[in-house]
């Protein structure tokens, strides 16, 4: 498998798709879901239990994708869920495994009436996401703790995640610049939908020198379009886009957010490292969007290699 660090830059354009790990152990329907995406994708990205939802382990799901798929592998790893000692464990299985990168996440905050507050009130947190990039930046460097040593240190490609819909803006690339020294080589943000937005962010993002993939979330019903809308915080410049799927019919949602979601990636493609497709309620919406946009992306990797400048543009 290709590192993906060999193609974490401006115009490789990058490819990954967001999915969750079943929520039982028949694994085979998404693997072999996953399957038609062989030969379009760079890497699968996991999700750990996101929204405080028991899923497969992601670490466990994670060797079988590689090994039956032979796809590598980006593994979300919250701190909401373990204690250090067993986030590096798995980080160390992980290392094991040569999963393909792994991303720092603090991990979902839930209301007080979601109903995965439960869950999120036996949340652990011995860490945070800034401290559990400093823990990787450990391991690889071998330092296990307590003056210990380890012989074979792993050597995990490590990144963080910002939110370019952030009001205040200055405030989020603080934040980056933070992570960044804490040891993130790579920023995976969360969905964008309104282009200025993307480009503003990119643009910080370029200033501190470190490689971008953009969030793509193409949306399934008008339902999904009002639930973002209403429920995450700093998307005023995409809440009357959101808005504006009100009253249409399944069918046209997809194909419209299809089209947006496929316009977005192509104007801002000699900005970014790449793009990670969400997959958000299930993968299906997000693979037609993979395997759309693979013969654009070829195009889009000879143009920008012919035209240096404009990856600059």
């Amino acid at each position: 498998m290709i590192k993906l660090s060999d193609s974490l830059h401006r115009g490789a354009l990058t490819l990954w798709l967001e999915v969750s790990p079943p929520r039982g152990v028949n694994y085979e329907p998404l693997l072999r879901r996953l399957s038609v995406l062989v030969g379009h994708l760079d890497a699968i990205n996991l999700t750990d239990n996101a929204l405080a939802k028991v899923k497969m382990s992601a670490l466990v799901f994670a060797s079988i994708v590689q090994h039956r798929l032979g796809l590598p592998v980006v593994l979300n790893v919250s701190c909401r869920d373990r204690n250090l000692l067993a986030l590096k464990a798995d980080l160390l299985g992980a290392g094991a495994l040569n999963v393909g990168a792994v991303v720092a996440l603090t991990g979902d905050k839930l209301a007080p009436n979601d109903a995965g507050a439960k869950a999120h009130a036996s949340a652990v947190h011995d860490v945070d996401a800034m401290g559990l990039l400093e823990v990787v930046g450990e391991l690889n460097r071998g330092e296990l703790g307590e003056a210990k040593l380890l012989k074979s240190p792993p050597a995990l490609l490590v990144g963080a995640v910002a939110n370019p819909n952030r009001k205040n803006l200055a405030r989020e690339v603080e934040l980056l610049s933070h992570k960044i020294a804490a040891g993130a080589r790579f920023i995976m943000t969360q969905p964008v939908f309104d282009l200025q937005t993307a480009r503003s962010f990119a643009d910080r993002a370029r200033e501190l020198k470190i490689p971008l993939i953009l969030g793509i979330l193409p949306l399934k019903r008008a339902a999904m379009a009002q639930y973002i809308a209403a429920k995450i915080r700093d998307l005023a410049p995409a809440r009357e886009y959101l808005e504006s799927y009100a009253g249409m019919e399944e069918p046209q949602v997809q194909a419209r957010s299809i089209e947006h979601s496929l316009e977005l990636i192509t104007r801002l493609a000699p900005q970014v490292a790449g793009f990670n497709i969400m997959s958000g309620g299930g993968p299906s919406l997000a693979i037609e969007l993979a395997l759309k946009f693979s013969p654009l992306r070829a195009q889009l990797k000879r143009s920008l290699a012919s035209d240096p400048a404009g990856k600059e543009a």
